[in-house]
Parts: C-alpha cells; structure tokens; sequence
C-alpha cells in the first residue's frame, strides 16, 4: 500500500534528515527528534512531536509537543504552553495554530517551518 504522506515525509526529511512518523493512539504523528532552538531558550535543540488528523490535510495539525524541560532562557514558562502526558510520556505542549491552512499547497514541511517560527519568538 503507497502511504500519501511519504511524499511529504520526504520534503521534511531534505530539512530534518531523521524525521519520521510514529503510529501513536490510533493515528500518526510526526517526529523531528532535533530542532534546533535560538538563543532564549534553555536547551540548543528539542525532540517536537506533530499530531496528524486523521482527515489531513483538510484540516490542518492543531499544537505540537516538546520536550517537557522546555524552558525560556531565564527559566520562565513559554506562552500557551504546559506540561501534559502524551501516550504515557510527559512532553510540553504547545497550543499554537497557524493563521491560515490551504490543503492544497501547505503540508508537514510548511507546519514544521511555523514550529521554527514558534520557537524563533523565544516568549
């Protein structure tokens, strides 16, 4: 069987070569096990996990994970954020969602470009 998200899957691997997606609570994440993070945050890189709905890509991924000792620099919780379980793993959360969705021409790679872009806000 032909997976359609290994096209997509691909375009993410040209920016993140280890990315991959994991079969999680009965649908699909994906998992870029190394962001790099800029300067305000109290790591060099997090783990960032993506919830793929199961009627992608009509409707658009909703929040992304992190590690959960994800911090600002001077140790402060990032906004709209908080620590939860995730298929029995603790991670950050982070209630995000990108402004505009057009499933014709945005993808995973244009959802993990709005995560770098969270993450470039350092707050």
């Amino acid at each position: 069987m032909i997976d359609p998200l290994a096209d997509e899957l691909a375009l993410v691997q040209e920016r993140y070569p280890e990315a991959g997606l994991e079969e999680a609570g009965g649908g699909r994440r994906l998992f870029l096990p190394s962001v790099p993070l800029p300067n305000g945050w109290n790591r060099r890189s997090t783990p960032v996990w993506v919830s793929i709905p199961q009627v992608y890509p009509n409707v658009r991924p909703d929040c992304f994970f992190a590690a959960p000792d994800l911090r600002l620099a001077a140790g402060g919780e990032p906004a709209n954020s908080g620590v939860q379980a995730l298929d029995g793993q603790v991670v950050r959360w982070f209630s995000w969602h990108p402004a505009s969705w057009d499933p014709q021409h945005d993808g995973l790679l244009q959802y993990a470009r709005f995560v770098e872009r969270r993450f470039a806000e350092a707050r």
